[in-house]
């Protein structure tokens, strides 16, 4: 098992990050390099050397996740220096303090609403149900638990029960050494989600391939006009989050079940979601069509029947005895017609 997970040193940080690291450094040494500057042979001199790239960066216009790489990159590289590099890291903070980042906004009810809706009357079923479940799951998903989630991580045991969602270690589940689970238990999301379920394969996807469901979030923002209001797909679980803490009044409830450590991080994420909210300035007839085809929808939720198409999922074709692949399809109620088309 442990020659199957590699040396202690390189599960220190995961490959991923080691990759921004290793991009950062590459960019900190070519620095030096046109600068014609050598490392000192201390570390107490690290610092000045830093400080001086930071300020060149932030004059070059480069973006914050660089600095932060480097500084981060470095201390991997050499642990002892640590404590090291106190102006460097006054730096950053000034730099944090004074770039305020381009979060993405959350998504608010009325707007979840509408996008089900528009993937309802373009009937891109499993694309509707994966927003409500993003949203509406208790210790909010992330995106990437999202497209990864498949048909046997989540336990029923009827519609009218929770769901439970099997993350297993999740990045926060890595720092705890402890595999998480999370739960759903909005009523007209579980009726939808069981039924989806029941005639999926065990090991298909909630979502179709990433790449694809961002195309398609991207898409259905585009198709109700609002592409330019800055929402992305982390835009979920921002909105989830802040209609939670709306709908408890709980700052304690909301950090147990959004799975944060910190209060101060949860109090200025939430605080700034709420801010946003209060910017946001959506007309509600632009999104009145398609509340109603979302609404018309979940009060006749119709049954999934087989049908021969191939999967959303990804991979291969499952065949049947006959050769011929099967999929779903939903029995489409009757829709009205949305601005004309």
């Amino acid at each position: 098992m442990r020659k199957n997970l590699g040396t202690l040193r390189s599960l220190t940080v995961q490959p991923k990050t080691k990759l921004r690291y290793q991009e950062g450094l590459r960019h900190f040494f070519d620095y030096l390099q046109s600068e014609e500057l050598q490392l000192p042979s201390k570390r107490d001199a690290m610092d000045a050397l830093v400080s001086d790239y930071l300020e060149h960066i932030w004059a070059a216009g480069e973006g914050r996740s660089l600095a932060s790489n480097v500084l981060a990159g470095l201390q991997d590289q050499d642990p002892k220096l640590k404590g090291c590099l106190p102006g460097s890291w006054r730096l950053m903070k000034t730099w944090t303090t004074n770039e305020i980042p381009c979060r993405a906004p959350p998504l608010t009810e009325p707007v979840l609403k509408a996008m089900v809706g528009w993937a309802i009357f373009n009937q891109e079923f499993a694309f509707g149900l994966s927003l409500l479940v993003g949203f509406h799951v208790h210790a909010l998903l992330r995106s990437g638990e999202l497209l990864a989630l498949q048909n046997w991580q989540i336990h029923m045991v009827s519609p009218g029960k929770p769901a439970v969602l099997n993350l297993g270690l999740t990045k926060s589940g890595k720092r705890q050494g402890a595999a998480e689970s999370v739960t759903l238990t909005d009523m007209a999301v579980l009726e939808w989600l069981w039924k989806w379920k029941l005639q999926a394969s065990k090991h298909q996807f909630l979502t179709a391939k990433p790449h694809i469901w961002r195309q398609m979030f991207a898409r259905c923002l585009l198709e109700l006009k609002l592409d330019q209001r800055g929402f992305r797909p982390y835009s979920l679980r921002r909105g989830g989050a802040t209609s939670l803490f709306v709908k408890l009044g709980s700052l304690d409830r909301v950090l147990l079940q959004d799975r944060w450590t910190a209060l101060k991080t949860a109090k200025n994420y939430l605080n700034s979601g709420l801010a946003m909210i209060a910017e946001l300035e959506i007309s509600p007839k632009l999104l009145r069509p398609f509340h109603s085809v979302f609404e018309n929808y979940l009060r006749t939720l119709p049954t999934l029947e087989p049908a021969l198409f191939k999967e959303q999922g990804r991979g291969t074709w499952k065949a049947d005895k006959s050769g011929k692949s099967w999929g779903l399809v939903v029995v489409f109620p009757f829709c009205p017609k949305i601005f004309g088309t």
